[in-house]
């Protein structure tokens, strides 16, 4: 009995680790569903078809948006979800979210998506002065987002002004 008390509380220490990964993982997901909803794509290409979100890195967040909002929509577009390879030649999509494992690819996914209608979201410190549209940070051990209102124009991204209005930081 002695010797299982040391596996039990190892086990136990570990879980709100998963725990907070999947916790962080189902915000990510809600914030992105919810930032999709207020925000308009000036390209009317963008408007047809499914409303697709790429999903480089982030495991548990490509898991979470295919199980909570596969079958939603935005607008009258379907959300169809990708996990997509480790590349930098990332296929058309609506949102991109590039998760903090594949920093080294956003470089050259900065410059092939530099005028497209392709919002790309990061999870990284100074991704705004980068090039990202929308940045996950945490604040007070909160999950919130910041907003960079010139990448999102010169992505042809109008922002509701809601979106603008609930950001923890909005950069013009």
């Amino acid at each position: 009995m002695w010797l299982l008390l040391p596996l039990l509380l190892c086990s136990a220490v570990q879980q709100p680790r998963d725990s907070e990964k999947d916790t962080t993982a189902i915000l990510q997901a809600n914030y992105i569903y919810n930032i999709a909803k207020l925000v308009e794509w000036k390209d009317e290409g963008m408007r047809q078809g499914n409303f697709i979100v790429g999903v480089l890195g982030g495991a548990n967040l490509y898991q979470e948006l295919i199980k909570q909002y596969s079958t939603r929509t935005i607008g009258k577009q379907p959300i169809e979800v990708r996990k997509l390879p480790r590349s930098a030649e990332v296929e058309r999509c609506h949102i991109l979210f590039v998760g903090k494992g594949e920093l080294g690819l956003l470089p050259e996914i900065y410059k092939r998506h530099q005028g497209k209608p392709t919002m790309i979201i990061t999870e990284y410190a100074g991704a705004l002065e980068d090039g990202a549209v929308v940045n996950f940070v945490k604040v007070d051990n909160m999950l919130k987002y910041e907003l960079d209102m010139a990448n999102a124009k010169t992505h042809g991204l109008v922002v509701g002004l809601t979106l603008k209005n609930l950001a923890h930081r909005v950069q013009e």
